[in-house]
Formats: C-alpha cells, sequence, structure tokens
C-alpha cells in the first residue's frame, strides 16, 4: 500500500510541473521555442507608429531588385529633429571595402523583420556619391 500511495504521489509531483508550464495566451510556441508576440501598441510616452531609433539600427536594406545591399548604420537629423536621412553601410564585395551612402528617408520603406526595402536597383545604391561617414 505504501508503494502505491508512493508511486501516485511521485506520478503527481512530476505532471505538476508540466501542468505549470502550459503557455500563456501572450505567446505563441513552435516545439522548443517560445517568442513574444508583436507589440499591438506603442510603449508609454510613444505615439502608435512611432519608431524608436535604436530599433532600426542594422536593419538589413534591401534593393527593388531583391537584393541585400547593406544595413543601417545611423540616422541624419534636421534642425528640427526631424529624420532626414539613414546612413547605409553599403555591401560592396568580398574583395572590397564597404562604403557608406546617404539615403533620403522618405525612400526607406520599413519592412518586417528587421528589414528596410529602396526604391532602387542594387546597383542605383552602389552608384550613389559616397557620404564621409566616421562614427
Amino acid at each position: 500500500m505504501l508503494k502505491a500511495t508512493f508511486a501516485a504521489a511521485l506520478a503527481l509531483g512530476l505532471a505538476a510541473p508540466a501542468l505549470a508550464q502550459t503557455p500563456s495566451p501572450s505567446t505563441t510556441t513552435t516545439p522548443g521555442v517560445t517568442t513574444a508576440p508583436r507589440a499591438t501598441t506603442a510603449p508609454a510616452g510613444m505615439a502608435q507608429g512611432h519608431l524608436r531609433a535604436k530599433a532600426i539600427m542594422d536593419w538589413d536594406v534591401y534593393s527593388s531588385d531583391g537584393h541585400e545591399v547593406g544595413e543601417v548604420e545611423d540616422l541624419i537629423l534636421d534642425a528640427q529633429g526631424r529624420v532626414v536621412g539613414v546612413v547605409v553601410e553599403v555591401d560592396r564585395g568580398l574583395l572590397r571595402s564597404d562604403r557608406h551612402v546617404m539615403i533620403p528617408f522618405e525612400r526607406l520603406r520599413m519592412g518586417n523583420n528587421r528589414r528596410a526595402e529602396l526604391p532602387m536597383t542594387r546597383d542605383e545604391v552602389r552608384a550613389m556619391p559616397g557620404f564621409d561617414y566616421r562614427d
């Protein structure tokens, strides 16, 4: 009788942690992976649709012909504090050093998954004049 009681208690003890790990409705799960959902509202004090500058740093930038052309390095602000340009580090291939270009902010389209897109081909981006960018 004692063995049966102990076995039942052990089985319940092992099942309890598994029951406690049921995902909450605010997360999505894939076997072995739990991710938080996308925020549907802006953080407190920030208007809906606004982005923090830090949030778009290092986003990959793609051309209209589907090529990754570089990544966001910095933002250029005007005297009133509005973003007017985006400094993009342009990848020029394995044997050539990268360089920077300044893209007018209104030309950049923010996508999903840390990806921004330009209405320009890879060749057009590469042909842009360099931007003297020193971090």
